[in-house]
């Protein structure tokens, strides 16, 4: 077929607004969606179509391709048809563009400024509808600025299968609305404001907090659960542009701090791993990043008291305890890690803990809260982002090693009498007798509350998510980069390289000065990570089973 007068070839199947996009050639629309049902309904998408010698237009979105087929993008027919139908979309739009939320990176706006570019010819009042309507935990709804899409009505019927938006009234009446009885409440309701073109849809969480070119932006991977959506962080480290409090979830345990860097997440597109879309607990999962209640500094005990000091004092207090206990045997400490750590991390407790000091009782297998769970979609039931990479790496009790199940009877029966975790509070290991009869309690931490600070002895601060580099590997294998968009709050630094200021400090050390250093490490260390350069692995990861083939990435 061909596209502007140069012949070209697609695979049949697709339309032409796909065509194009293969091309190179970029056809505004609003209501078309690659994963959605086609309904035609914006018309923006217009082509000049010639066949017979005859031209016609036609809405690309909607036109199959076939064989001779010739279309044309950028003729004046086209562009006149496309100025007509944003001048019919504007009609009744309100000029909300100072106050709206989706200023900077609405579409409409957009195409009006590369496609419009007329002046309203229009007389008559705008029709008026309902501004600002509460549809649901966290989404808003301005009636007003829609332009019927129906995006979002297609993403609940087809995606979720919830079905709680429809399209109601007719003519100039014509609305999105709740359907009766309903609330915009399913676990993926924050992708409504994703695939909504305009103003009309906003999020609670972002809504009147910056605007959008205050952003910087950084690729990462959501750290929810076990299969590692690939996210966009969204940051603005100014402290004059002011913070909104916003609403909490319910896993969000504190209130925000005053300067909040972190502003919103966004899906990024990754067919292998979520396609288009993320849930709502990973969307709003940023803020424990700056919350209240983050570690920024060592804490130790001293005179019964928990004092604030230097990030070098608590290594110094950790790496002498550690000494003492060894003395009494391996068996007297014991070592829990959170599969939420990135691999470069686990490795590096792997190697001072097990290959260096020799301990035993090093385990990762973490019990799961009760109240998550899994779906159909996205949501893993392991809610954990790294289990995998800790279960190549090895951290597992070895032969005659006590686990986590087993760790209360060990501590009470004084087996165990030093414990150190790493981002685990050790309240959902053991009970309050058994954490008082512990000699040593050393926990490497991002938060603290105020009710786990009577059981610490020392305690370090670690980097939270978005302030490090690392490799995370899903339930499909899938190793995939989480990269630094943020410095490190405080003395807060990444795992790896704490444990290589202890092991430093107990005279065996890592020489792991830079995330570089931890990665090579890991690429030597362990053979699933074999060959998996930052590089290799890239925004889109790769497959363990690629590692030592062809690189091929996924995505």
């Amino acid at each position: 077929m061909k596209i502007n007068g140069v012949e070209r070839d697609f695979p049949s199947g697709i339309n032409a607004l796909e065509a194009c996009k293969m091309a190179g050639i970029y056809v505004p629309h609003f209501c078309y969606h690659p994963v959605l049902k086609v309904v035609g309904s914006c018309r923006m998408c217009k082509v000049e179509v010639v066949q017979g010698g005859r031209s016609r237009i036609e809405i690309s979105c909607n036109l199959p391709i076939c064989e001779g087929l010739e279309i044309w993008t950028n003729t004046q027919v086209v562009q006149k048809a496309q100025q007509m139908t944003l001048e019919f979309l504007l009609a009744n739009h309100p000029l909300d563009c100072p106050i709206c939320d989706d200023a900077g990176e609405c579409e409409l706006q957009n195409y009006y400024l590369e496609y419009g570019r007329h002046d309203s010819r229009l007389r008559e009042p705008k029709n008026r509808k309902f501004k600002a309507k509460d549809i649901g935990r966290s989404i808003m709804l301005d009636s007003e600025r829609c332009i019927l899409c129906s995006r979002c009505v297609r993403f609940c019927a087809e995606v979720t299968k919830t079905n709680e938006l429809g399209i109601f009234g007719m003519g100039s009446t014509e609305r999105i609305d709740l359907t009766p009885g309903a609330r915009l409440n399913n676990d993926y309701a924050g992708c409504v404001v994703d695939l909504c073109p305009v103003g009309a849809l906003t999020d609670k969480d972002f809504r009147f907090k910056r605007r959008v070119w205050f952003l910087k932006s950084k690729n990462s991977i959501c750290q929810g659960c076990a299969r590692g959506c690939n996210v966009r962080i969204d940051f603005d480290e100014n402290p004059f542009h002011g913070h909104k409090k916003t609403f909490q979830m319910r896993s969000h345990r504190t209130e925000a701090t005053a300067l909040q860097r972190i502003q919103r997440l966004k899906p990024r597109f990754n067919e292998a791993v979520n396609g288009y879309w993320m849930c709502d607990a990973g969307r709003y999962g940023y803020k424990a990043t700056d919350s209240a209640d983050r570690l920024k500094h060592s804490l130790i005990r001293r005179n019964d008291e928990l004092v604030s000091t230097h990030l070098q004092d608590g290594v110094r207090i950790i790496a002498s305890g550690l000494f003492d206990a060894l003395k009494n045997g391996p068996t007297k400490a014991a070592i829990v890690v959170s599969p939420a750590l990135t691999s470069e991390e686990l490795f590096a407790i792997k190697v001072l803990f097990r290959d260096k000091l020799k301990l035993s009782n090093i385990d990762h297998r973490l019990p799961i809260d009760e109240e998550w769970y899994g779906d159909d979609l996205l949501r893993s039931p392991d809610p954990f982002p790294n289990r995998i990479g800790a279960e190549w790496i090895g951290l597992i009790p070895e032969a005659g090693g006590i686990d986590i199940k087993r760790l209360e009877e060990a501590v009470l029966s004084g087996k165990v009498d030093t414990l150190i975790t790493f981002l685990v509070d050790p309240r959902i290991l053991l009970s309050v007798a058994a954490l008082n009869k512990l000699k040593r309690r050393y926990f490497i931490l991002r938060d603290i509350t105020e009710e786990m600070k009577p059981f610490v002895d020392a305690a370090l601060p670690a980097a939270a998510w978005g302030e490090y580099d690392g490799l995370f590997t899903n339930f499909h294998c899938l190793t995939q980069r989480c990269e630094q968009a943020l410095e490190p709050y405080g003395d807060a630094r990444p795992v790896w390289k704490l444990v290589s200021d202890i092991a430093a400090a107990l005279k065996k050390p890592l020489n792991l000065e830079t995330h570089h250093n931890a990665l090579k490490a890991l690429n030597e260390g362990v053979q699933f990570y074999r060959g998996m350069t930052w590089d290799k692995v890239g925004s889109a990861g790769l497959m363990q089973d690629a590692v030592n083939a062809p690189v091929k990435q996924v995505g």
